[in-house]
């Protein structure tokens, strides 16, 4: 019933400060009381209360507990002695103080306490007090004198029991209108809600009485029916109180004779809302005596209503802070993007599970997968696009995983996926071997999926993974130990070119932390620059001419050793810092082809190695022009080499790159040809100049017939294509020959020079 009250009918505050006597042990409770201006506060105890010298009295629990006797002795004083006594309970406590109203105190307030509320029930209670019926009443209700107010209280105090029972709006509306039949002995009583439609349909909500056959099921004209009376016309439309005589037995139709005495006479209409407003819900009442309901009564009547009105936002406040926490709940441990559980879903999960108790360790996998080439996509095109990624990735892992399996995003683009391999009936541990292979079989199955198309911004866009795959018992029996065992293995998987899945071994934990520690060492050169530019010559194979070299980066360690490009260069990959070290090796290269060209060698080419990220940069060939025109170097002064497999992570786009390139007069190879997946008539389509023959196809090469047919077959189709070929890794003079006689125009390699420093390089081409 949650909308049917706007808020709550409250009476008006008192002129002049109320005298308060509080007895409790809340100090939250006794702040609030002393820091309002309109009560004057005292802590009294019991002894001392006396009509006049306090208007209220407000108690807690323990503190009416503590004093219990002699507040009951305080009870059986003159009722024009006594002081109104108004309880504070928790909600924790809510069901001991039922039997206590009416008997120890007069009403109830839960914590935590509205100011308005308290303001309201504690005027509430003085004005019932104050009424000179109350003040001559006896604490027995079968012996007050008004009967209107006898029943009255009767139906009260019954709705006030029920109010702090109630689960619902729809049990107290339907409580109230019982306490006024039942206890109250009033003959009907009703809920209308009257519905947002061009009739203004008045639907009942509650119904009770030996009437209840009156009251129609839904009625859009409230004069139709004489029971309704124009009483509650009135009160729908001005939002006032209003009650009035009802017609004579004729409108009763058939009622039977013994129901004539009772029936009911005369009716009161409340609005179950704000006094300024058009109510959406009234109440109506009917007594069967033929006059209309005295001051009194309806006074206490109000109060009732005030309390179920109370108890009413009570509720929408319990219900609403639980609703406030499921969805702080729902926050803390489901990610917003892809609406899979977190990272802290996932460990309190592994920890309920691996903390069971149980006579044996629980099973249990975790495949913690690392998109391989995301960061790329998404710098690229964007954040959208990449979340748009994730929010697919995210469903191919669901679609994938067991319907029991917890698949979560651990952050950015990685996820994780617990899978319980034995059930908790178990009566032993799942096989190692068996669960191992369950866990491997769902990983293949994810590296498979991962590897189909992404349709990105109309275009089709191709991403792998790396899983590692942790064991517990066999790794880890703790959440966060074997997190870190899968993730271990997560980046030995990494480490041997993606694409893959690696079970946790006990050396991955040692490499795992020499990995973090060049990770943090590349940083800090990174930032102050400690690296090298070696130059390896590429010469003329029909007479050994130098004609260019290639740049290659070397990272020197204190020691003077140096860490290989081969080791370092993926972890500047995924760390994001290949760009900032691939833009200084542009710019190192090209000053030291400045340099040597200074000294006459004004023919010399630089060759310098694109990393996939680089290409990815919107503005990388016109701020490379921009380099080679500050330093007066020609375009045709570099060539530009991208790897096979950097051309088809996104080919429309790599092939705008190459173009772009080709337009401002550079060249451009290809490296490692033939270790990738291009095919002929994509690389017929490029507008590449050069060719780079891997150095692996030279191995064997002349003794191997078949390392010669392969060599043979590239550079004559290089040849075919009028693209220029170089090979890589000529170690000997008969390499170089059978080359030479192949038609390969171009060569480097230890046989003819290693990579060296510039001034080397300068004093190689003057003794050349």
């Amino acid at each position: 019933m949650t909308g049917i009250f706007q808020s709550n009918n409250l009476p008006s505050d008192s002129s002049s400060p109320l005298h308060v006597a509080v007895i409790t042990e809340d100090s939250s409770t006794r702040r609030l009381l002393t820091e309002r201006k309109d009560f004057n506060v005292t802590e009294q105890g019991v002894s001392a209360w006396a009509a006049g010298s306090i208007d209220l009295a407000i108690v807690d629990l323990p503190a009416l507990k503590r004093h219990e006797l002699e507040i009951r002795r305080w009870r059986n004083l003159p009722p024009s002695e006594q002081v109104s006594i108004l309880l504070i309970v928790s909600e924790d406590d809510i069901e001991t103080p039922e039997a206590l109203l009416g008997d120890l105190v007069d009403d109830l307030l839960r914590t935590p306490i509205s100011e308005v509320e308290l303001r309201a029930r504690a005027h509430s209670l003085l004005r019932f007090r104050n009424r000179p019926e109350t003040r001559n009443l006896e604490i027995v209700p079968a012996e007050l004198e008004h009967k209107g107010v006898a029943r009255a209280l009767q139906a009260s105090n019954a709705g006030n029991d029920r109010t702090i029972r109630a689960c619902s709006e729809q049990d107290i509306l339907t409580d109230i209108c019982k306490s006024l039949t039942c206890e109250g002995g009033y003959p009907l009583a009703w809920i209308g809600q009257r519905l947002n439609d061009t009739d203004k349909t008045i639907k009942p909500v509650a119904v009770s009485g030996n009437f209840s056959d009156l009251v129609p099921r839904v009625f859009s004209d409230v004069d139709q029916d004489a029971v309704s009376s124009s009483a509650m016309a009135e009160c729908f439309e001005t939002g006032i109180l209003s009650q009035s005589l009802l017609p004579e037995p004729s409108y009763i139709g058939g009622t039977r004779p013994t129901r004539e005495a009772a029936r009911p006479r005369a009716v009161i209409v409340f609005p179950l809302t704000q006094h300024d407003e058009q109510p959406s819900t009234c109440l109506a009442i009917y007594n069967s005596e033929p006059e209309l309901f005295d001051d009194s009564e309806l006074d206490l009547l109000q109060r009732f209503i005030d309390n179920a009105l109370r108890g009413i936002y009570s509720l929408r406040e319990k219900f609403s802070h639980r609703r406030r926490e499921r969805e702080a709940l729902r926050i803390a441990y489901r990610d917003s993007l892809t609406g899979l559980s977190n990272r802290t879903a996932l460990l309190r999960a592994l920890d309920l599970r691996l903390q069971k108790p149980s006579p044996y360790p629980p099973t249990t996998a975790l495949l913690y997968i690392d998109l391989d080439g995301f960061k790329l996509i998404n710098d690229a095109l964007g954040h959208a696009a990449g979340d748009s990624m994730l929010i697919d990735v995210g469903h191919r892992l669901e679609s994938k995983a067991r319907e029991f399996d917890l698949v979560t995003r651990h952050g950015g683009d990685e996820f994780v996926i617990l899978m319980p391999l034995d059930g908790p009936q178990s009566p032993s541990p799942t096989p190692y071997e068996h669960a191992l292979g369950q866990a491997s079989s769902i990983a293949d199955e994810i590296l498979n999926e991962l590897q189909k198309p992404f349709q990105i911004l109309g275009k089709e866009h191709h991403i792998e993974s790396s899983i590692g795959i942790g064991m517990c018992p066999a790794h880890a029996q703790d959440a966060f130990g074997l997190l870190m065992k899968a993730e271990d293995a997560m980046f030995e998987a990494k480490k041997i070119g993606g694409n893959s899945f690696e079970l946790y071994s006990i050396d991955l934990s040692v490499r795992r932390q020499q990995r973090l520690a060049l990770e943090n060492r590349l940083y800090h050169s990174v930032e102050n620059r400690e690296f090298e530019i070696a130059l390896q010559p590429i010469v003329d194979l029909t007479d050994g001419r130098i004609i260019a070299a290639e740049a290659l980066l070397r990272w020197p360690q204190a020691d003077g050793t140096y860490i290989s490009p081969a080791e370092f260069i993926p972890i500047a990959e995924e760390s994001g810092f290949i760009v900032t070290i691939g833009d200084w090796v542009m710019e190192e290269s090209l000053r030291a082809l400045k340099r040597v060209r200074v000294h006459g060698f004004t023919d010399l080419q630089i060759t310098v190695n694109l990393a996939i990220a680089q290409l990815w940069q919107h503005n990388l060939v016109e701020k490379t022009v921009k380099l080679m025109d500050s330093l007066g170097l020609p375009p045709s002064a570099l060539k530009v080499e991208l790897t096979e497999g950097s051309l088809m992570h996104d080919v429309d786009r790599m092939e705008g790159v190459v173009e772009e390139f080709r337009a401002a007069g550079i060249e451009v190879a290809i490296d490692d040809f033939g270790t990738g997946y291009s095919s002929l008539a994509r690389l017929k389509s490029l507008p590449i100049t050069t060719l780079k023959i891997d150095r692996g196809f030279l191995n064997g090469v002349p003794e191997d017939e078949n390392a010669v047919s392969v060599v043979t077959t590239i550079a004559q189709m290089a040849n075919n294509l009028g693209i220029e070929s170089i090979a890589e890794g000529i170690e000997t003079e008969a390499q170089w020959h059978l080359l030479r006689d192949l038609g390969c125009p171009l060569g480097q390699g230890f046989y003819f020079a290693r990579p060296m420093k510039e001034s080397d390089l300068l004093a190689l081409l003057m003794n050349h």
